[in-house]
């Protein structure tokens, strides 16, 4: 899923029920915007291996959501 291509409605629902830490949604925030992993690590002045975690778990949750959804 490409996050710069989905709706703002539905970016906001994915916010609203991903029950993302500050950090995430801070970094959620700048994937949808389109920013890379370098980009978010200088902005955020976290290390670009912490961005890339931060991610990950950002994905996961996304990901739980869906399957929620689906059920």
């Amino acid at each position: 899923m490409k996050l710069s291509k989905l709706t703002k409605p539905e970016l906001e629902k994915i916010k609203s029920n991903a029950n993302f830490t500050t950090e995430e949604e801070q970094i959620f925030e700048f994937l949808f915007r389109g920013f890379s992993n370098k980009e978010i690590s200088i902005k955020t002045c976290l290390s670009l291996r912490t961005v890339e975690r931060r991610i990950s778990d950002i994905k996961e949750k996304i990901k739980r959501l869906e399957v929620s959804d689906n059920v």
